[in-house]
């Protein structure tokens, strides 16, 4: 029972060591952020799938190639650039937003500073960027524009942008400064300038938190949803606007971004939504923080904890399918789970706009499978290689030791193989050995599996049934003359609504008799039971039976015909002489007690002699009230009330095919003992009632009760129960053998419970209730 134990506890205890390792690597993978890059490609992979429109009042004012080949080399007179928003402010655009840095004056011409100041001026809104001041790797200030571009210019911004780990260009951060984050993000400081509103979102840190003035300040950081690829907002090239070729129309309204894109000017950063194509430009850059900010669209990332959470459900949930399921299941289960935390990613930064790490969720359901199942492939086979010794052990059937030379093996493997080539052989062993038994039984026999296949019979059976293939057995099977109260499936007894063995005598002709023994054979695999029969041939048993009764019935007529003559004369003669007077009451007795054993000899015989093929239907209310209103005289006689009780047959008929006047001849026999061992003055009851698939006749004395030691004998002829300070009772002894060979007869039982000074109970048992009117109805 230990090792049972134990072999029961411990894939248990390995579940939990492989869900605890798993959801721990989950957990400190989440936390630790180790599978990083992994998380950063699926989440650029899913911003590039699902982007969104970029809004169409931006518009991005391009210095490309074309731009640098019509008007020369870079850096160009800043006269071009207030010429550049000149024409804007002509063409009624909201506001230019001019990323170039104009930190120094012109060197050529002074002029052109003071033309651009103007312009900005003029304009109104436009938006100046601001960078960081760098003395080797070290930060040391601000970039800003001169203070004339300043004090022109409606608003300030620095244009710093956030690189991740792996270079790419995902988020800002919407504050920053030399010594205090004071300065806006470029876009917002846009977005404060045209739109107070929504800008307002994005309130400045308060005054004087997180204070350093020597070191570059952030607050605020932002992940940034791109609308897409590099190109995906309206590009006009500068020389095309400066030359008239866009029309002003278009320009209209729009809110102009100015930058470099041309290759080699440095101004483009690597996206995740760059994909294989070039890096994006700074100016579009900006463009999509100013449209993330506009519609409130910021991606934000749970936290570690919380995806961690998330991935450790996640893998518990795998584990708990991967211990109930089958093997295909977990592993499809496995490859779902791992899907759907991508899903679960993707759909909350389509949706919610929060981003939740899968790979560590993935990371988890990957190691679950393949660690539950190589434990379970060690535990399946530790028990296949238990199992296997075990058979080895056993030996053959009839207990001969095993050839075991040739069978060491230094091979793991090859020695499972051997093994299990000898339980085969043992297994064909066994069967041979069930066959030849079943051939030298006595009786025949016939398995029918679930699928109505007979898969086992022997040469007896087939001798009986005069069938010598299997599907001729199971049609003789079915030729045999069942008795029509039987319930019947596929042609032979249904017997699942009765326990044991079912036996019934038949005749398959005149000449002989079989003794058919009909029971279920229950499999795990499936419901329908199959059915085992056993055939017994009773042809002599009955030739001898015919023999005895032909017996009985000779002396009960011999001995009736005198008795009943010495009794007339008694009654005769009783008054006609004092010796006679003393000698009558014995003769009586005894001429009495003959023609009682005659009378039960007869009724035994005839009750053994019983044919179920002649019974016919009858009704057990009636039989019970006829048998009642019989033994009424004698318990009247020694002051006893017999009640009936019949009311369980008022919902339902008490229908059932047998023999009336044997049935009857029982219950009168039951009633009589009652009445014979009652207490003068007390109750006999009588009760008919159903029960499952039987009916039950209970009767029910107040006498003194059998002793426990005594109701072994009550069933055996001229048995009679004699105890000290009872009176000897009248009788031979034959009324509960009757009672008994009738209940057989009829497929049932009798059965007697008894308290000593409380009285007895006998049931008389006739089973298959009900099946007289299904039959008809067929």
């Amino acid at each position: 029972m230990r090792a049972a134990a134990s072999s029961l506890r411990r894939p248990t205890v390995e579940w939990f060591a492989v869900t605890l390792f798993c959801a721990l690597l989950t957990l400190i993978s989440a936390v630790e952020g180790w599978l990083w890059r992994i998380d950063q490609t699926l989440y650029d992979e899913v911003l590039s799938t699902w982007t969104q429109p970029a809004s169409d009042d931006v518009v991005i004012i391009s210095i490309d190639d074309a731009s640098l080949s019509s008007l020369g080399r870079w850096p160009w007179s800043r006269r071009v650039h207030a010429a550049l928003i000149d024409f804007a402010r002509e063409a009624g655009a909201r506001a230019v937003l001019l990323d170039l840095i104009l930190d120094g004056p012109s060197p050529d011409d002074p002029g052109a500073d003071a033309a651009l100041a103007r312009a900005i001026r003029d304009q109104g809104r436009v938006v100046l960027p601001m960078t960081q001041a760098t003395t080797g790797a070290i930060l040391s200030g601000e970039v800003r524009p001169l203070d004339m571009f300043a004090d022109a210019a409606a608003a300030i911004g620095h244009s710093q942008v956030e690189f991740d780990p792996d270079g790419i260009a995902r988020s800002v951060y919407l504050w920053e400064g030399f010594g205090e984050a004071r300065h806006p993000q470029l876009a917002l400081a846009l977005l404060r300038l045209l739109e107070p509103e929504p800008a307002g979102r994005f309130p400045p840190p308060p005054p004087g938190a997180e204070l350093d003035h020597q070191q570059w300040q952030r607050a605020n950081w932002l992940r940034v949803p791109f609308s897409g690829p590099p190109g995906t907002y309206t590009h006009y090239s500068y020389r095309a606007v400066l030359a008239g070729e866009v029309p002003p129309e278009n320009l209209h309204n729009k809110i102009l971004m100015v930058g470099t894109t041309a290759a080699g000017m440095g101004d483009a950063v690597p996206t995740p939504t760059s994909g294989l194509s070039r890096p994006m430009p700074g100016v579009e850059v900006q463009a999509n923080v100013f449209d993330a900010l506009r519609r409130g669209a910021a991606v934000v990332p749970l936290s570690p904890w919380v995806s961690a959470a998330v991935a450790m459900v996640m893998v518990v949930a795998l584990m708990l399918t991967l211990l109930y399921a089958e093997a295909r299941t977990g592993l499809m289960a496995s490859f779902l789970l791992g899907a759907s935390a991508v899903l679960l990613a993707g759909l909350g930064l389509h949706l919610g706009g929060w981003w939740f790490g899968p790979a560590p969720a993935i990371l988890g359901c990957m190691l679950a499978y393949p660690l539950w199942s190589w434990r379970r492939l060690e535990s399946a086979q530790r028990y296949l290689d238990a199992e296997l010794i075990a058979l080895e052990r056993e030996g053959t059937p009839l207990g001969l030791p095993i050839d075991e030379s040739g069978q060491t093996a230094a091979d793991p493997l090859e020695q499972r193989i051997r093994i299990v080539r000898g339980a085969a052989q043992h297994q064909r062993d066994v069967r041979r050995f069930i066959a030849d038994t079943l051939e030298h039984l006595p009786i025949g026999v016939v398995v029918i599996d679930q699928l109505d296949r007979v898969i086992l019979h022997n040469e007896r059976a087939r001798h009986l049934l005069r069938a010598f293939r299997s599907d001729a057995l199971l049609s003789a099977l079915r030729a045999l003359p069942w008795p029509a109260y039987l319930p019947m499936r596929d042609g032979l007894p249904d017997v699942s609504g009765y326990s044991g063995i079912r036996q019934f005598e038949l005749t398959p002709d005149k000449k002989r008799y079989l003794l058919v023994s009909v029971a279920d054979l229950f499999s795990e695999s499936s419901d329908r039971p199959g059915r085992v029969i056993g055939l017994a041939d009773v042809t002599t048993m009955h030739e001898a039976q015919r023999s005895r009764e032909d017996t009985m019935h000779f002396l009960s007529h011999d001995l009736r015909a005198p008795l009943a003559s010495i009794l007339t004369l008694i009654d005769g003669y009783r008054d006609s002489s004092t010796l006679q007077a003393e000698q009558i009451p014995r003769i009586a007795r005894y001429a009495r007690s003959a023609l009682d054993l005659a009378d039960g000899l007869f009724r035994l015989v005839r009750a053994e002699g019983s044919d179920p093929k002649d019974f016919v239907e009858l009704d057990l209310a009636g039989l019970v009230d006829s048998a009642a209103d019989e033994v009424w005289p004698q318990a009247n006689a020694r002051g006893i009330r017999i009640e009936v009780d019949t009311q369980g047959a008022e919902q339902e008929e008490a229908i059932i095919r047998g023999d009336f006047s044997l049935l009857r001849r029982a219950v009168i026999n039951l009633l009589t003992n009652a009445v014979k061992y009652g207490h003068a003055g007390s109750r006999v009851s009588v009760c008919l009632k159903g029960e499952g698939t039987d009916w039950i006749i209970q009767v029910r004395d107040q006498g003194e009760g059998i002793p426990a030691d005594a109701l072994p004998r009550l069933f055996k002829r001229f048995s009679r129960i004699v105890d000290e300070g009872r009176d000897k009772p009248s009788g031979v002894g034959l009324g509960l053998i009757i009672v008994k060979t009738v209940a057989e007869r009829h497929g049932g039982s009798v059965t007697v419970e008894s308290q000593v000074g409380v009285g007895s109970t006998f049931e008389l048992r006739l089973p298959l209730r009900g099946q007289a009117s299904q039959l008809d109805g067929m």
